[in-house]
């Protein structure tokens, strides 16, 4: 396993600096919102459609699947190798998907599964290990982290879209050019990870300073047996649900609430879904860091309760559907950016809540485990605006739906507890 040694234990920052790169890369998938405009035009079907939507639901749910085994993986020979394997298979999706932007199959298995796998053996390996550098600060560093995931998607769109609208294979040059810009900027954040020497603690830290949970090593057989597991999963599930539907319909809102595609709000829907990017990095900080102080349990209750809240907000407007293009922009914006700034919270809460529940010796697959809700979400997240966009109400019943799902997530938030190591 890759750890420092006792006598040359480095910055523990530099760790954080490597997870920000890496993360930065990965979060370009939350950009995929670029890419329904054109692949609707060259494959032929709607914007709205499961068959172009589920190719980011595929991503998202084979990233799902390979971080249980990364995490195990990176749990035995340390973080470096695993992410820099990472690196070189996430860009090779994008890099096999620029030959095939006219076959749906192919993207499928190129952006979905390679992709997803590379997404998979990428992101676990900085999120396992800074938290590892800093118990006494789990929730900030976890934020800190996977910040650059929010960041990452909101600087692609600007990147894609450029590239896109530069010639008239852009869509084809979009998938390359990034994809080589993923390979190098993962790689080399790898190289800055590591594990802390084993039995190693901050100076002055006091295990039991902090009531966030416990931190009693448990491995993946008896966390899954768990009744917290059990809630956590559920939870990752309905909470992640209403952010994937939001980040991967920004322009089909829009559209619905200007059906003429004339206003302003169409216009700018891209400029919408990067804003949304930017709350989403925020939100992985800030609640990260409140969680630090408040307490992982009571966070997430405030979390889940505030996003719900969101939602409903977000079904009245889109019920009302208001004409003035000024309006729409203002609202769609406003809605989509709380919703970012929730949907945040669940990156830095989920993982910190992992380690204090089931300590962190074995967090990379125990944190992998628990990641499979968020990667049901992802399907359930394409298949909600197909099932309901398409009733009377249309993206009303939508935001009903994920609002209601919010309100069981805060629920469970107030019956979970720590679980007891038999």
């Amino acid at each position: 396993m890759e750890t420092a040694s006792e006598g040359k234990t480095p910055n523990r920052w530099l760790p954080v600096v490597g997870a920000l790169l890496i993360q930065l890369a990965l979060g370009s998938v939350y950009a995929f919102s670029i890419f329904t405009g054109p692949l609707s035009e060259t494959l032929g079907y709607s914007r709205t459609s499961f068959y172009i939507l589920g190719i980011f639901g595929t991503a998202l749910a084979v990233f799902a699947v390979t971080m249980i085994f990364a995490g195990r993986l990176q749990d035995k020979i340390g973080p470096r190798v695993v992410a820099t394997l990472g690196g070189l298979v996430f860009g090779a999706g994008y890099i096999v998907a620029s030959f095939f932007t006219e076959n749906i199959a192919m993207l499928y298995l190129s952006y979905g599964v390679i992709g997803g796998i590379g997404l998979g053996l990428g992101y676990v390996c900085p999120l396992a290990a800074v938290v590892k550098w800093f118990p006494d600060k789990k929730g900030l560093v976890s934020g800190i982290a996977v910040a650059g995931f929010g960041a990452g998607a909101f600087i692609f769109t600007q990147v894609g879209k450029y590239i896109i609208n530069a010639s008239d294979d852009g869509l084809s040059n979009s998938f390359l050019y990034m994809g080589l810009i993923f390979v190098a900027m993962v790689v080399a954040g790898a190289q800055l990870l590591r594990n802390p020497p084993a039995g190693w603690l901050p100076k002055g830290f006091n295990a039991n300073s902090k009531h966030n949970g416990h931190s009693e090593d448990h491995d993946w057989h008896e966390m899954i047996r768990s009744k917290s597991f059990i809630l956590l999963n559920l939870m990752f599930l309905l909470s992640a649900t209403a952010g994937l539907m939001m980040i991967g319909n920004v322009s089909n809102v829009a559209a619905y609430l200007d059906p003429t595609k004339t206003m302003l709000v169409v216009a700018q829907a891209q400029t919408i879904a990067g804003i949304l990017a930017l709350f989403n990095g925020a939100g992985r900080i800030g609640w990260g860091k409140v969680s630090d102080h408040l307490g992982r349990n009571k966070t997430m209750r405030l979390v889940f309760l505030i996003q719900a809240f969101v939602l409903f907000g977000a079904a009245a407007f889109v019920w009302a559907k208001p004409t003035g293009e000024i309006i729409q922009f203002a609202g769609l914006t406003a809605f989509a950016s709380a919703i970012g700034f929730t949907f945040g919270g669940n990156f830095a809460l989920f993982p910190s809540a992992t380690a204090d529940y089931f300590g962190t010796k074995n967090l990379g697959v125990n944190y992998g485990l628990v990641f499979t809700g968020y990667g049901a979400a992802g399907i359930l997240g394409s298949l909600i605006p197909g099932l309901l966009a398409g009733s009377g109400g249309s993206f009303t019943w939508v935001f009903v739906a994920v609002g209601i799902a919010s309100l069981v997530t805060f629920a469970m938030a107030l019956v979970i507890k720590p679980p007891v190591k038999k």
